[in-house]
């Protein structure tokens, strides 16, 4: 028997290779097909399952945070070209990476976030970003990557807070007296959020909440201004405001807070200051489009104002909490505000100008729909109670 050479090719059994080819090129069974088809009907509803399994306070706390990472893209001049809802609309993470991921944790820590709020909105963006790799709109290595993306422990957040400038209250002791109780209650607590709200001054406050120009437009940024200078609103209380929510015959407004569903500031009336109702009343009676009233959003997307004054003609749709975040900016920077002017600053001019106006905890609690004492003790702790005075 003669012996085969070590280095001879063997050739390839032509049987079998045809046989695999076939296997590849063979056209798909029932079973494949469907599994085709169960993928894809899985990930069209991949959010709205998770989103059921949730309660009602994860989904509004998801909810900010994904409106906060829509609010970071806009601030970085990206374009939402498939809209900011990251909630439920999976198209909306095309494009998204880690890189953007990452990116969104830093800009947080140079807004003054708190690490565990970081970490928190971190976690909540990683999860959708996650479902939205079942649904193939973000690439299977690309979530690796943004899976990747680490939070801060206690140790390294310390050492974060270290090196960044903050005003953090590291404890407060106040006295005030529950409507539901007879006596004063004393309370010490430790606070860890930051407060890096930039504080406006009384004219450029007055310069924002007057019309630029005689634009349907003007009128209703300066609508939205008094709403979050006067008032103290947030964006998303604004946001769900319809026309029919103000009265300008009795000169109220009722709102919807979010934030506080379930507490007894849920639903709110303001009285409207002279400067908001003067605005309401020409706003609302003729400027704003009647076939809305009185379910339309009370502040609406505009037409393209032209520099010849022509344009910014009031729309049907309304403007969400990302688009007034990102017109209040915009309006903040046409005054000469050296840093983004965003809602909460205007919330905290409004809460600073009250507590020196001596309103109590408990009327800025109900004002701003606060359900803890200690948000309101920050205001009025800051101030000198010699500058105090009564409006």
């Amino acid at each position: 028997m003669e012996k085969q050479p070590q280095n001879q090719i063997v050739p390839i059994d032509n049987g079998r290779a045809a046989a695999s080819h076939a296997l590849q090129t063979q056209t798909p069974s029932p079973l494949q097909i469907a599994g085709q088809i169960a993928n894809r009907v899985a990930a069209q509803n991949i959010f709205q399952r998770y989103l059921s399994e949730k309660s009602a306070n994860t989904i509004k706390r998801h909810a900010r945070d994904l409106e906060l990472f829509a609010e970071y893209l806009l601030d970085a001049g990206l374009e939402l070209r498939h809209g900011a809802d990251f909630q439920t609309n999976p198209a909306a993470w095309k494009g998204v990476s880690w890189g953007i991921v990452e990116g969104f944790v830093q800009w947080q820590l140079g807004e003054g976030y708190a690490i565990s709020s970081v970490n928190a909105r971190l976690s909540t963006v990683k999860v959708y970003a996650q479902m939205a790799v079942k649904t193939d709109v973000i690439p299977r290595e690309e979530g690796m990557l943004i899976h990747s993306v680490k939070g801060y422990s206690r140790a390294s957040g310390q050492n974060v807070d270290e090196q960044r400038d903050q005003t953090r209250i590291d404890e407060v002791t106040y006295a005030y007296k529950p409507e539901s109780r007879r006596r004063n209650v004393v309370v010490t607590r430790r606070s860890t959020k930051k407060q890096t709200a930039t504080l406006l001054d009384e004219e450029t406050a007055v310069t924002l909440t007057k019309p630029r120009n005689p634009s349907p437009q003007a009128y209703r940024d300066a609508l939205l201004m008094c709403l979050l200078l006067n008032h103290g609103l947030r964006a998303s209380e604004v946001a769900l405001l319809k026309a029919g929510d103000i009265d300008l015959n009795t000169g109220e407004m009722r709102f919807y807070r979010p934030k506080v569903k379930g507490t007894p500031h849920e639903w709110t009336t303001h009285k409207l200051t002279p400067d908001t109702m003067k605005l309401a009343a020409h706003y609302i009676g003729a400027l704003y489009p009647s076939a809305l009233l009185p379910d339309g959003p009370l502040i609406v997307a505009t037409t393209r104002l032209l520099k010849n004054g022509e344009g910014g003609h009031l729309l049907a749709e309304g403007l969400n909490r990302v688009r007034l975040s990102e017109r209040v900016a915009w309006l903040g920077k046409q005054v000469g505000l050296p840093k983004k002017l965003s809602a909460h600053d205007c919330r905290h001019t409004c809460a600073t100008k009250m507590a020196r106006l001596d309103y109590s905890v408990d009327e800025l609690m109900a004002w701003f729909g606060w359900t803890s004492a200690q948000t309101a003790m920050r205001y009025v702790t800051a101030v000198d109670v010699k500058e105090r005075y009564k409006g």
